[in-house]
């Protein structure tokens, strides 16, 4: 049961939903319910009240509420925003991805009983393992030269699900590739993280006993971002909600949909939202934006969605920024001209309320050494950065965060912590375990508090006292303890992150006083002030010779790029990009182009 502070909390909060209609009908549905959501439309705020009400509500212990979301960035904001509720991961709370469900919930229980040829105990490749075993098993059935990579082989494992069927051999080469690369993943023991949705979707698909485990555990079922999840998850949340009797509640956009790549499709979210036994909600008051943004967003997009300002006397901007001179260009008059007025333009702006956001990795790396070299400090999310995101270095950044002063504001809290901690283990802990390792972590943490340090030692600290010793007796985490170990790396001495302070550490993600650069796909949940888009060239956006389907995703996330922005966006194109085969003069991105002219055509018809 709750407590009574709980309670009022979500309730107090649940009195703002009554504003807006679209926000109380999510809140108070019943039944299946699909919230299609437009950018800045409250929907993280609606979804939270909603897990509370339900939690609250609707489910008793044991018995609880799964919120399952794509990337581990909108799972942490989920917690965030749980804990400021008294929330927090418990027994009957879930709050994470969709692999960690599928391996926790779905595989590590159920796996064995239905006879699946998996490894016991399942134990997770590290990406190296993985990396490794994909290019020795494609040289020796290729050659040297064969075309694949381990994103094809990714998305054809999770788009082609029914290995009986005749499209599995569509492509007999990589159907190959992919029957001989599990195979040895196998004989190391190993599962990887496509195994954990292709094999959770066989599990659930295949045996009907497993549908009443699962809904007698959790009866109800929430989906953030379902438009980026792909047909693997997509089967496994039909086939409980419609025939394993789970309560569905899912929250997207399929304008937001840019993981095709990786098989995500937002066509599956509309058809579920079209079911007659699912109602649909839109969301489409939008909350940060200005209302030029908002129009300039629906040009991008090439649709009209009505979206309309919650503020209509909010002033925003658009501007395009020719740079002839190329990335370089670019990146000295972001540091010497846009961020200063952006700092000056609103009183108590931060460097933390500014986004530089770009398509590609490489593209980072001229903006993040221009930004270093002005004496700035900055965050980076993208695949140059020094270590990825998963649950155990958030975790980490959010222990950092906790000892270097979060503790006197009680955030993130001290009890959402140590409940991410025992959760890291693949089975449940008694309490005798589970009061140790309450007992360690809080010691660890309270002896570690401090104002201001570096975060190199504390890292070494928490690695030697608490992670490492879980890493080796928890197969599944091996993937995560690689990621620790090069986050160690990084803050220690020559590593890309040196002298990193304590604080910064905790703030990796949002941090007030860091320039945010992002890639475009990276930035999808995030909002700022102000956003620059820099690289806005045709043969990066889109890139060239792209096919149909490929370059609606590029429109789409363009789109993403401009939503994201509250006050000011600036685009910034050179008119060229560099290549393999030398400098390729296209001119700026067509996006950036039909944009300016529809946005002058608007103008003078008003």
């Amino acid at each position: 049961m709750r407590s009574r502070s709980t309670s009022a909390a979500y309730l107090r909060q649940a009195g703002d939903l009554a504003g807006n209609p679209a926000q109380q009908a999510a809140y108070v549905s019943e039944g299946h319910c699909v919230v299609l959501a437009g950018p800045g439309s409250g929907k993280t705020k609606t979804l939270v009240l909603k897990l509370a009400r339900m939690l609250a509500e609707d489910v008793r212990a044991p018995q609880g509420v799964a919120c399952i979301t794509y990337s581990q960035e909108c799972a942490r904001e989920l917690r965030r925003r749980l804990e400021r509720l008294g929330l927090r991961d418990a027994p009957n709370l879930y709050v994470g991805t969709v692999h960690g469900f599928c391996l926790r919930h779905i595989l590590m229980p159920y796996a064995r009983l239905a006879g699946l040829a998996l490894p016991r105990p399942l134990t997770l490749a590290t990406t190296r393992q993985a990396d490794g075993t994909f290019k020795r098993v494609a040289e020796e059935l290729l050659g040297l030269g064969q075309p694949y990579k381990t994103h094809d082989m990714g998305k054809y494992r999770r788009v082609h699900l029914d290995r009986d069927a005749p499209d599995w051999r569509e492509d007999a080469d990589l159907a190959r590739l992919c029957e001989v690369y599990e195979a040895g993943l196998r004989r190391q023991g190993l599962i990887d993280f496509d195994d954990m949705v292709v094999c959770g979707n066989r599990l659930v698909g295949d045996h009907d006993w497993v549908l009443p485990a699962i809904s007698a555990r959790w009866p109800i079922l929430a989906v953030d971002e379902y438009q980026d999840l792909g047909l693997p998850l997509h089967r496994i949340v039909m086939r409980l909600a419609f025939e394993g009797g789970v309560r569905l509640f899912a929250v997207g956009d399929a304008d937001q949909s840019v993981y095709g790549f990786a098989g995500s499709d937002g066509e599956l979210l509309l058809g579920l939202a079209e079911r007659e036994d699912v109602e649909t909600v839109r969301l489409e008051l939008n909350y940060r934006s200005g209302a030029r943004i908002i129009e300039a967003s629906e040009y991008a997009l090439g649709e009209v969605r009505g979206y309309r300002p919650h503020d209509t006397e909010r002033l925003a901007t658009i501007q395009f920024v020719e740079r002839p001179g190329g990335l370089e260009a670019q990146a000295a008059y972001v540091v010497e001209t846009l961020i200063p007025e952006a700092l000056a333009a609103k009183e108590g702006r931060v460097l933390g309320d500014i986004a530089i956001l770009y398509r590609a990795a490489d593209v980072g790396d001229v903006f993040a050494e221009a930004i270093a070299a002005a004496d700035m400090d900055y965050i980076r999310i993208d695949n140059a950065a020094p270590y990825k995101k998963g649950e155990v270095t958030s975790w980490i950044e959010d222990c950092a965060a906790w000892c270097s002063g979060g503790w006197r504001r009680g955030r993130p809290q001290l009890r959402g912590l140590i409940s991410r901690w025992i959760g890291f283990r693949s089975g449940r802990p008694n309490e005798r375990e589970a009061n140790a390792a309450r007992r360690a972590l809080t010691i660890f943490l309270t002896q570690a508090r401090r104002d201001g340090g570096l975060a190199a030692p504390f890292i070494a600290a928490i690695r030697e006292i608490l992670v490492d010793p879980l890493g080796r007796t928890e197969p599944s985490l091996a993937d995560q303890m690689e990621q620790v170990r090069r986050m160690n790396e990084a803050v220690a001495a020559g590593g890309k992150l040196e002298g990193l302070e304590l604080e910064s550490l905790g703030g990796r993600d949002g941090s007030p006083s860091h320039v945010n650069l992002l890639t475009l796909h990276s930035s999808k949940g995030c909002e700022y002030d102000v956003v620059i888009m820099v690289g806005m060239d045709l043969g990066t956006m889109p890139w060239a010779n792209e096919k149909e389907a490929e370059l609606r995703e590029s429109r789409r996330l363009f789109y993403v790029g401009l939503t994201r922005a509250r006050d000011a966006v600036h685009l910034l194109y050179s008119g060229w990009v560099k290549t393999r085969f030398g400098v390729r003069t296209l001119g700026r991105s067509p996006f950036v182009e039909e944009l300016e002219m529809r946005l002058l055509d608007a103008d003078r018809i008003r």
